[in-house]
């Protein structure tokens, strides 16, 4: 039986990240009109600002769906050069909250460690997926692979940039193991990681003192941070069902980074664990249509790209829901399309845009695909 093509993109995840951006404007207008009205005499300056962001976004999700996922193949070595130069270009801007993430264009903040996580992705989906595979697995080649990879995770972490230097390391470290890396070699290759952490922990104070916080806080019954504190405190006002949205009282001043950083403890708050639980069943959606697209990629490249798109917006997620509720250091790491925040919400949107477009491009029945000549599923090939 011959497989066929899909020209009908996945509507069911576009409706999903549509749900999540709404939740992320009605939160965002809860959590900001406060401070909106008491700093700039308009409770709507962060809701305005929002919006604009999304409109943007939005436009980028649709330009990307209609572009063809292969053309990036081809500018991927570009685009690696250029956002390589960006991350050692962000040390000669200004220090903001005591680190170095962002450089102005067009009189606005631009990150590139935000954008480097795409970028990364399109990477890697190109290295893998090139016809002479098994000669990439070998030692030297792939080491050269690994050696890039672990500058640009370390370029992000020396900004310092804790939060996207982790999302960073596990999309590329996912990504090497989806390729066909048997986790054994992965393990090993990870173990180089070890004496570079130390080190950088050692040089960086402002690293090395956000590690210690945390880890006294949790078993040395010191303090914990005044952030999360009060983000935990807002967790439990809002217990299961919550305070009742514009209800809450952590945004008054008390809980920093209410509508950003920090968005899932105004969530908690006003909507309770409620409130939470449908946000992650969003996002477990967001995951389930995820696999689902790279599973059906007509080609290994979009199995790839889809593959880590996908993990990149789970790992945000989590890392960020991880700070939340003080089970990892503080990380200033936005939750998906709902914080509050241009560079973040822009390239989730762009990732979604390419994972409809490959989605679009999706072969109807992968199991006629790969039954055709009753060979090995090809996103399997070189498992050990």
């Amino acid at each position: 039986m011959k497989s066929t093509v899909s020209n009908r993109e996945d509507r069911l995840l576009l409706v999903i990240v549509l749900l999540l951006v709404l939740i992320g404007i009605l939160m965002i207008y809860s959590a900001s009109s406060f401070r909106g009205a008491e700093l700039y005499n308009d409770p709507t300056q962060f809701l305005k600002s929002h919006a604009t962001r999304v409109a943007i976004g939005l436009v980028f999700l649709y330009l990307f769906s209609k572009i063809d996922y292969r053309c990036f193949r081809w500018i991927t070595p570009m685009m690696i050069v250029l956002f390589m130069g960006l991350l050692v270009l962000v040390f000669f801007g200004p220090q903001i909250n005591g680190s170095r993430r962002s450089i102005q264009l067009l009189g606005k903040a631009f990150q590139p460690s935000e954008f480097m996580k795409i970028v990364l992705v399109f990477y890697l989906a190109a290295v893998f997926s090139r016809k002479n595979r098994a000669r990439i697995m070998e030692g030297d080649v792939l080491n050269t692979h690994y050696f890039l990879f672990l500058i640009i995770v370390g370029l992000v972490f020396i900004e310092p940039d804790l939060g996207t230097a982790m999302v960073l390391f596990f999309v590329g470290f996912s990504m090497f193991y989806l390729s066909g890396v048997a986790f054994k070699r992965l393990f090993k290759l990870g173990l180089i990681l070890v004496p570079i952490i130390s080190l950088g922990i050692l040089i960086f104070s402002y690293q090395r003192q956000r590690l210690l916080d945390f880890f006294n806080s949790l078993f040395r019954s010191a303090p914990m941070s005044y952030q999360v504190k009060q983000s935990i405190i807002g967790l439990a006002h809002g217990g299961f069902s919550g305070v009742g949205y514009g209800g809450g009282k952590q945004k008054l001043f008390f809980l920093p980074e209410p509508f950003s950083d920090f968005i899932l403890a105004s969530l908690g708050e006003e909507m309770g664990f409620i409130g939470i639980f449908v946000v992650f069943g969003l996002l477990t959606l967001v995951l389930w249509r995820g696999i689902r697209i790279a599973l059906r990629a007509p080609d290994r490249y979009g199995y790839l790209m889809a593959g880590g798109i996908t993990i990149m917006i789970l790992v945000n997620g989590l890392i960020n829901a991880g700070v939340v509720v003080h089970l990892l250091p503080t990380t200033g790491l936005p939750f998906p399309f709902i914080s509050y925040g241009g560079s973040s919400l822009l390239v989730h949107l762009i990732g979604v845009g390419i994972l409809l477009n490959i989605s679009r491009n999706s072969v109807v029945s992968y199991k006629d695909f790969t039954a055709e000549k009753g060979q090995k599923r090809w996103w399997l090939e070189g498992r050990d």
